[in-house]
C-alpha cells in the first residue's frame, strides 16, 4: 500500500532526511538546505504536534521577523516517488538543539514548525531524459505565473526567470537558474511555471510545476520541473507530439556525441 504524505513526512523526520526551506523576503524567496531533526508535541497547544528542522545559520533576523508575523515558510522533501511540499509558520527558534543522532556536532540551531495539515505530492519524472551540454541549440524561456493565469496570456516581464536546460524529457526538465543581483532566483517548490521551448522548426508552450530545487555555488539554483499532462485534449496531444520530436532530435544528437567520445577515447 502506498504511503500517505503524512506517513512520508513522519518517515522523513525519523531518518533525519534532507529538505529545502524557502523563506519569503522582500518579494523574493531565500532557499536553504536543511534537514529534519525530530518530532515534538510541546509548546504548540493541547493535542497539537510539530516538527523540528535545522535552521539556517545566517538568517536569524529574517526568521525572527517571520515568526513574529506567523508568516508561513515553504518546505519540500523527497518521499517515495514524489516530492512532497507543504507550508507552515515558525513557532519557535532555538540557538542550540541537541541532536539525537551521531554527528560531529552535538547542537545545531533549529526551528519548530506545526505539523502540516495539507500537502502537495508531485510525481517525479519517469520518461527518458536527454542530457544536454552547456552549449546547445535548445532555446528556453521561463516565467513564474499564478494558478489562475491562462497559459497563452503574455506574462509580466518581471516574472521571467533565466534558465539553462540540463536535461529534458516529455515529462519534465532539469535546469539551472543563475543568481539575479547576487541573490537566488525567486522560485519555490510547487510553483507554477510557463515554459517556452524552441528547437529547429519546433516550438512549444508548456504548463509546468516546479518539483524540487537546491542551492549550488554562487546562489545558483539547480531545479527540476514536471510538465502538465499533455494527452488529455487535442491541443495537448499536438504539444506532446512537438515535444516528442524535440526530445527525439536531441536524443539522436546525444547518441552522436557519445559515439564520438567512444571513438576519440579508443584512439
Amino acid at each position: 500500500m502506498a504511503e500517505t504524505n503524512e506517513q512520508m513526512l513522519r518517515h522523513a523526520i525519523a531518518r533525519n532526511a534532507a529538505a529545502v526551506l524557502s523563506l519569503p523576503s522582500a518579494g523574493m524567496l531565500r532557499h536553504h538546505k536543511t534537514r529534519f531533526l525530530g518530532e515534538c508535541a510541546d509548546g504548540l497547544g493541547p493535542g497539537a504536534d510539530g516538527l523540528w528542522i535545522e535552521a539556517p545559520y545566517d538568517d536569524a533576523a529574517l526568521l525572527d521577523e517571520l515568526m513574529s508575523k506567523s508568516e508561513p515558510v515553504g518546505m519540500s522533501f523527497k518521499g517515495g516517488f514524489s516530492s512532497v511540499v507543504f507550508t507552515a509558520p515558525i513557532r519557535r527558534r532555538l540557538e542550540e538543539f541537541t541532536l539525537n543522532v551521531a554527528s560531529e556536532q552535538s547542537h545545531v540551531p533549529a526551528l519548530l514548525l506545526p505539523f502540516p495539515r495539507e500537502f502537495k505530492a508531485l510525481q517525479r519524472r519517469a520518461a527518458y531524459r536527454v542530457t544536454l551540454p552547456l552549449e546547445n541549440q535548445l532555446a528556453v524561456r521561463m516565467w513564474r505565473i499564478p494558478e489562475h493565469a491562462v497559459l497563452r496570456d503574455r506574462p509580466m516581464a518581471a516574472a521571467e526567470v533565466e534558465a539553462r536546460v540540463r536535461d529534458l524529457s516529455v515529462a519534465g526538465m532539469g535546469f539551472l537558474c543563475p543568481p539575479k543581483n547576487g541573490k537566488p532566483p525567486q522560485l519555490i517548490a510547487g510553483q507554477r511555471l510557463r515554459v517556452s521551448l524552441k528547437f529547429a522548426e519546433h516550438e512549444v508552450l508548456i504548463d509546468a510545476r516546479l518539483i524540487h530545487l537546491r542551492l549550488v555555488g554562487d546562489n545558483t539554483v539547480a531545479a527540476g520541473m514536471q510538465f502538465k499532462k499533455l494527452e488529455r485534449d487535442i491541443e495537448g496531444r499536438q504539444t506532446l507530439a512537438k515535444l516528442t520530436a524535440i526530445v527525439g532530435r536531441l536524443q539522436r544528437e546525444e547518441l552522436q556525441r557519445r559515439s564520438g567520445e567512444v571513438v576519440f577515447g579508443a584512439g
